[in-house]
């Protein structure tokens, strides 16, 4: 299959150079991107470029999505973790190198992988299940909502995490093969799909979803721990013997996901539509261990994409080094498509830089931020450079000791916290991320860096005041709260 050639994105690539090279202040950077500070988005899906029925030709679209990987696989370069499916899905696709996610827990990072917007933008800033209760802004559209209105024939099978029970209709999913989380009833009815699936004359987009590999009760002792085994222990974390054990746990626990993902694709390659569908692989944020998920640090938002269609732009074993975020994945997909985009989107495409219409880098920088959840005091918002990570916080805390010297199963549980240096955590922290790839070395007081932090910082406003950040105008209020102030006013009427 040949993918057709992408849209221009030229208008809103442009913006990104501009304010990448300081050429605009960040409030002629706002009313140019035509998203005024404080005013809501257009919410509108704009007619696709082939009309209400998809054309034969596009390709079916088969996403698999996992939670708490980060980049921990022999792909991504840990060697000490089995990934041969997955593995080999890099080695025939495209593999991006620098892929981060736009929040370090689950739900935001994948409402903005289906919105291709900010989660200060689609609303949905936090975990959307009880008792945060965070929401997509209604009129929002989901990528099963686009395609579906491009004529494709959409499936869900296994977690979204983004929606509530009973919503998926709603949100463009016309079949749902499970909604449930385990991974064998997920596999084989995701597996039963592909090997029955014929070449119909419409497309279809098959969102497949695992828990995995997410902890369990806060632990992976489901899975067997064998000391003769490697194990890759991340230098911001102490190598300690309780450690070492839960990560070789979660190791194993990463070689049964990747066997699940390889039954999958084994089941499409024996299908009938193997040589027209277009396979994405993602996460929705980093590893479950301190100083990562939880927290904009690198750990805490890097995730994997890798893509594969045969014999197109997305194979040949090729490697984006460029940096790219959870919101430009949807309009990429849609340029590759030929599906037109709706007006609202905020990510950037590269499809016209994967089929080499395009030198020029797609983005300069990614921006994330992560909004209190699971009682971590970090609310902050962060922009990374291919050099340097400036991080803004707003909320009291104290900085971590690093390497991090905790019991990984009583930290996820909330039974214990992470030793601290007792200083009080700074207001921006900035980092070397080439010289100090681990984040221990805080150099944002440092007299030479303050234009740096100052030029970031211009930046990290601009995309705030853009993306309608609701900390901009004071303190956030949470669903919780909201809910919980609407019972207190009506109890005392």
């Amino acid at each position: 299959m040949e993918l057709p050639r992408c849209g221009n994105d030229f208008l809103k690539f442009t913006f990104y150079i501009l304010i990448s090279n300081s050429i605009m202040d960040r409030r002629d950077f706002v009313k140019a991107s035509g998203m005024m500070a404080g005013g809501s988005l257009l919410r509108v899906l704009s007619t696709t470029a082939v009309g209400s029925q998809a054309s034969k030709k596009q390709p079916n679209i088969l996403m698999i999505t996992t939670h708490d990987l980060g980049r921990h696989l022999g792909c991504y370069g840990i060697r000490e973790v089995q990934s041969p499916h997955i593995d080999r899905l890099a080695a025939k696709g495209v593999r991006f190198a620098n892929m981060f996610s736009t929040s370090s827990v689950c739900s935001p990072g994948r409402g903005a992988l289906h919105t291709g917007r900010y989660p200060q933008s689609n609303g949905l800033m936090g975990l959307t299940h009880a008792p945060w209760w965070w929401r997509f802004n209604e009129g929002e559209a989901h990528t099963a909502a686009i395609l579906q209105q491009a004529g494709y024939e959409t499936y869900l099978c296994g977690l979204q995490h983004v929606f509530r029970a009973g919503e998926a209709e709603k949100y463009g999913y016309q079949h749902v093969l499970t909604s449930k989380t385990e991974a064998e009833n997920t596999v084989d009815l995701a597996t039963k799909f592909l090997r029955g699936r014929q070449r119909e004359s419409r497309p279809f987009f098959l969102k497949v979803g695992f828990f995995e590999v997410h902890r369990k009760g806060g632990s992976f002792k489901h899975r067997k721990y064998d000391p003769s085994k490697p194990v890759f222990v991340p230098k911001y974390l102490a190598d300690t013997p309780v450690m070492r054990e839960d990560l070789g746990r979660y190791q194993e626990e990463i070689h049964y996901f990747d066997s699940c993902v390889g039954r999958i694709l084994n089941a499409l390659e024996a299908g009938a539509c193997a040589k027209n569908t277009l396979a994405i692989f993602t996460a929705d944020h980093g590893i479950p261990y301190p100083g990562a998920k939880w927290s904009l640090r690198d750990p805490g938002i890097e995730v994997p994409l890798i893509m594969y269609s045969p014999d197109s732009c997305l194979c040949g074993g090729k490697v984006v080094e460029e940096l790219i975020s959870h919101v430009d994945v949807l309009p990429t997909l849609l340029d590759l498509t030929g599906i037109r985009k709706p007006a609202n989107l905020q990510g950037v495409s590269f499809a016209d830089f994967l089929q080499g219409n395009a030198t020029q880098k797609p983005r300069r920088e990614i921006y994330a931020q992560f909004t209190p959840a699971m009682f971590r005091d970090n609310e902050s918002r962060c922009i990374r450079t291919q050099r340097y990570k400036l991080t803004r916080y707003f909320q009291a805390g104290r900085c971590m000791r690093f390497p991090i010297d905790v019991d990984p199963v009583r930290f996820s549980q909330h039974t214990e916290r992470a030793a601290n240096t007792g200083k009080a955590r700074p207001f921006v922290q900035l980092f070397d991320i080439v010289r100090d790839p681990n984040e221990l070395h805080d150099i944002g007081d440092e007299k030479e860096n303050a234009a740096m932090v100052r030029e970031l910082s211009r930046k990290l406003y601009a995309w705030m005041e853009a993306v309608d950040d609701p900390m901009l105008r004071g303190a956030l209020q949470s669903p919780y709260y909201q809910q919980s102030m609407e019972a207190f006013r009506q109890s005392v009427q």
